[in-house]
């Protein structure tokens, strides 16, 4: 197992893993900034669109750059 990159020093797996999978839900601000952080780090794009507020949220085509391209 590897640790998590959001420092917590917990492994991912039992610390952000679930919430990127969607196995679950953020309980704190702390373990969702926690976990966006994680996702970037991750390059988990997706998460971290779908943890930003519907009001803030730029729209769909402006994250076209962060597409895998792989």
């Amino acid at each position: 197992m590897s640790e998590c990159p959001c420092c917590s020093g917990k492994e991912f797996d039992l610390c952000c893993g679930p919430l990127l999978s969607g196995e679950k839900k953020a309980a704190t601000a702390e373990a969702l900034m926690r976990s966006r952080y994680t996702a970037h780090v991750k390059e988990e794009y997706p998460y971290v669109i779908a943890s930003t507020h519907s009001s803030t949220r730029p729209p769909d085509n402006e994250y076209d750059d962060y597409q895998d391209v792989g």
